[in-house]
């Protein structure tokens, strides 16, 4: 079996990192309603413009069904009644408090009907950026009954918006009263959604690790690290840059609930802890999160003698200078030195032709 290559090992680090990042990303709940007490509401806008206009959306009925989470009357409902005595168009509408959502946001809720046969009610889900009059919520998402049947028993829904500021969901429960009967709305959660561009400098950052990686091919060396910071405090996930980065996959992917960098010469990315979004740190951050990563220890070239009398000395991106001098009898004999003074001073020592060479990745050089 032919062992993986660094270009394989890299491939495959960037493919987990790309189909872990939607599971791992952090969704901030900033409304979670789940109606045990419709009374004390808070925020909530109530407004019934049915004609003529009857009753408002009202605590659930457990007699008709219960609730799909909490106490049996742990919901909120709206029924024919919406209209004075059941006669009429209905126009009834339940919104949402405001919402600062400044990127992508996921709505769910459950809802259900009485599913008596002949009847046929129908509910609107819809939002606003501009404020909280009927007029302004000209945005639909989502239309469950009407023209076809309403869910009989409790059914999840869940719907992606990109309002980018603030917002109102409005749920809008309309029709002809007549054709109207009940309805149940239960465990609406409002949920923000980390921006994209985030996660994109995460993996930007995993590629250039994994780039870092395989232009220094050779024996252990120094581990570069992964770094987090949340609003919890800063945490350290170590991460050896063998294997062409692999372990610096691993280590991005336990930084993916907070904030991630990518080694020493990568990026350092910080979690606000207000909005939840990640962001570059000030300053003071990125002096603080640099002070607990520290420096890998400095390794001095290491020289390997071969069986065939050859030496090689690895030296990663350091500057090595190689010293060759004639010696009286003829022979040829070199000199590995680090450093541009200790070479000049080699150089001052010898009596004959030398000859420098620089190398900033791998350096070999042979003795006859």
């Amino acid at each position: 079996m032919k062992t993986p290559t660094r270009a394989w090992h890299a491939v495959l680090a960037a493919a987990l990192l790309a189909s872990a990042a939607p599971q791992a990303r952090a969704d901030v709940t900033v409304l979670n309603a789940g109606f045990d007490d419709v009374g004390a509401l808070g925020g909530w806008l109530f407004v019934n413009q049915s004609t003529p206009p009857g009753s408002l959306w009202f605590q659930g009925n457990a007699g008709i069904f219960p609730a799909q989470a909490g106490g049996a009357d742990a919901y909120i409902a709206a029924n024919y009644l919406s209209a004075a005595q059941g006669n009429g168009t209905i126009d009834n509408w339940l919104i949402t408090p405001e919402l600062s959502l400044p990127g992508t946001a996921t709505l769910s809720f459950y809802t259900r009907s009485a599913a008596t046969p002949g009847f046929s009610d129908h509910l609107e889900v819809r939002y606003s950026t501009g404020g909280s009059s009927i007029s302004d919520f000209s945005n639909v998402l989502l239309t469950v009954g009407g023209g076809g049947p309403y869910p009989a028993d409790w059914r999840q829904y869940t719907l992606t918006a990109d309002p980018g500021s603030t917002v109102r969901f409005a749920f809008r429960y309309t029709g002809p009263a007549a054709n109207a009967e009940y309805i149940g709305l239960d465990t609406v959660v409002v949920n923000a959604v980390p921006e994209p561009s985030a996660w994109l400098m995460v993996a930007a950052g995993l590629l250039l690790v994994l780039w870092r990686a395989r232009r220094r091919p050779g024996p252990a060396r120094p581990a570069a690290g992964a770094y987090c910071a949340a609003p919890g405090g800063p945490a350290r996930h170590g991460a050896g840059m063998r294997n062409g980065g692999w372990l610096a996959a691993a280590a991005m992917l336990a930084c993916a609930q907070g904030a991630a960098a990518a080694g020493q010469d990568g990026m350092i990315l910080v979690r606000d802890a207000e909005t939840g979004t990640l962001r570059p740190p000030t300053a003071a951050e990125h002096a603080a999160l640099r002070s607990q990563q520290g420096r890998p220890p400095t390794v001095a070239p290491q020289v390997y003698q071969r069986p065939d009398g050859t030496r090689q000395s690895r030296v990663n991106s350091r500057q090595i200078y190689a010293v060759a001098t004639r010696g009286a009898d003829g022979t040829l004999a070199s000199t590995c030195v680090q450093g541009e003074q200790a070479a000049e001073a080699a150089l001052r020592q010898e009596r004959f032709r030398t000859q420098v060479g620089a190398a900033s990745e791998e350096h070999s050089h042979e003795r006859h």
